[in-house]
C-alpha cells in the first residue's frame, strides 16, 4: 500500500464467513471532505482533512486457478477500486479468506485454516501488507469498530459446537456473537465476550455499523432445516445491551448484512423467491418494520452474493457466482439503486469462492 494513507471504513460478508472488504483509504490532502464523509475516531475524528478513495480486499485463486481442491489456492489480496494493481498479501497451502481491514488501514483480520485444517477457520491479524500474521482466537467473520480497537465475530458459544455447513467459516450450532479488544486480546488481558447469548438461535455474518452504535448479524432457529431457509436479519447494541430487533421477517431467507456509511441502510443477500433459489441483494432501511419488503436490487440467474456499499455509499460491490466452467465467482459493481451493474474481475481464477 502507498506510504501515508489512512482507512476511515470497512465492511463485508459470504454465508458465515467475510469475503468481501471495501475501505475507504484516505490520501492526504488540503481541502474539504465531500459532504457526508464519515468521520474516522481512529484518525481522532480527523478525516476532514483527508480525499476518500477506495481499496478492495478479496480472495482469490488468480495465481493458482487449477489448484485441487481450490479451497486450499484461496489467497488474500489488495486492489484499487477499479480492479488494477492487484497485491497478493498471504502465500502458503492453506485457506486465508475473509478479510476486513482496520478502519486505520493498518491491519487486516481474516479467517485462516493454517492452525486447524480441513477448512475450519480461526481468526487471525496481519499488517496491512501481510507481514506478522499472528493468531486472535477461534472464530470467523470479524468485522472491526468504527475506532479501530474491537472486533466482533461469530464463534461456538461452548468451543465445541459442531459447524452446520462444510462451507469455511460455517456457524456451528451453538454460534454467537462475540467481541473483544484485539490489542488486550494478544497481550492476555482480555477474552471474547458472548453479546446475543442466545441458546435457541445460530448466529452469525456479523457487521459493525460505521457510527459505532449497532451491529448486524443473521440468525435462525436451532433445529432448523437448512432447506427451509428462516434465517433473518438482526440488530443489537454493540455493548450487548437489551433486546435484538428483527430488521426482517418474512418467509424467505436473508445473510450478510453490511452497513451504509451512514448507518441508515442495510444491504443483505435474500432469497426473494422462496425455496432453494439463488441469492439476490436486497437492501433496506434500518428504520423500517420488520414485515416491510425490503428493495431487490439483482436479479441474475447465477445468483449475487454478498454485497458491500462503497465508502461514499454511491457504490455496491458484490460478486456473481458464475459456474466453474465459465470462470467461476467475479466481482461485480453498480450504483447503490442497483443500476448501472458491470463486472470488475475475470478469470483466471475465482474472485472469493465460487460453486
Amino acid at each position: 500500500m502507498k506510504k501515508r494513507i489512512v482507512v476511515v471504513g470497512s465492511a463485508l460478508i459470504l454465508l458465515g464467513a467475510t469475503l468481501i472488504s471495501v475501505s475507504s483509504v484516505a490520501a492526504v490532502g488540503n481541502g474539504q471532505a465531500p459532504p457526508g464523509e464519515p468521520l474516522s475516531p481512529c484518525n481522532g475524528g480527523k478525516s476532514s482533512q483527508f480525499r476518500l478513495e477506495s481499496t478492495i480486499a478479496f480472495t482469490t485463486s488468480r495465481d493458482d486457478p487449477t489448484h485441487v481442491p481450490i479451497i486450499d489456492a484461496a489467497e488474500i489480496y489488495l486492489m484499487n477500486a477499479d480492479g488494477t494493481n492487484p497485491q497478493r498479501l498471504t502465500t502458503n497451502e492453506n485457506l486465508d479468506a475473509f478479510a476486513n481491514l482496520s478502519p486505520d488501514g493498518k491491519r487486516i483480520v481474516f479467517d485462516s485454516d493454517r492452525l486447524s485444517g480441513h477448512g475450519i477457520s480461526d481468526l487471525f491479524l496481519m499488517n496491512a501488507d501481510g507481514s506478522e500474521p499472528v493468531f486472535l482466537t477461534h472464530g470467523s467473520s470479524a468485522t472491526w469498530s468504527p475506532d479501530c480497537k474491537t472486533i466482533a465475530f461469530h464463534a461456538s458459544a461452548s468451543g465445541t459446537g459442531t459447524p452446520t455447513r462444510t462451507d469455511p467459516g460455517a456457524a456451528t450450532t451453538d454460534s454467537d456473537i462475540f467481541v473483544v479488544n484485539v490489542d488486550d486480546l494478544l497481550a492476555g488481558l482480555a477474552q471474547p465476550t458472548n453479546i446475543t447469548n442466545s441458546a435457541d438461535k445460530v448466529d452469525d455474518d456479523a457487521d459493525w455499523s460505521p457510527d459505532g452504535q449497532t451491529i448486524a448479524y443473521t440468525a435462525h432457529h436451532v433445529g432448523d432445516d437448512p432447506a427451509s431457509n428462516t434465517a433473518e436479519i438482526y440488530l443489537i447494541n454493540a455493548d450487548g445491551r437489551g433486546t435484538p430487533r428483527p430488521l426482517t421477517e418474512n418467509n424467505y431467507e436473508e445473510r450478510s448484512p453490511a452497513w451504509s456509511p451512514d448507518s441508515r441502510q442495510i444491504v443483505f443477500a435474500c432469497r426473494t423467491g422462496g425455496g432453494v433459489t439463488v441469492f439476490h441483494l436486497c437492501v433496506k432501511s434500518v428504520d423500517a418494520l420488520p414485515t416491510d419488503p425490503p428493495q431487490q436490487l439483482t436479479s441474475s440467474v447465477f445468483g449475487d452474493f454478498p454485497g458491500t456499499f462503497s465508502p461514499d455509499g454511491t457504490k455496491i460491490l458484490f460478486h456473481r457466482n458464475f459456474p466453474a466452467a465459465v470462470g467461476g465467482a467475479q466481482l461485480w459493481v453498480m450504483n447503490a439503486d442497483g443500476t448501472d451493474q458491470m463486472q470488475l474481475t475475470f478469470p483466471p481464477g475465482r474472485k472469493l469462492f465460487g460453486d
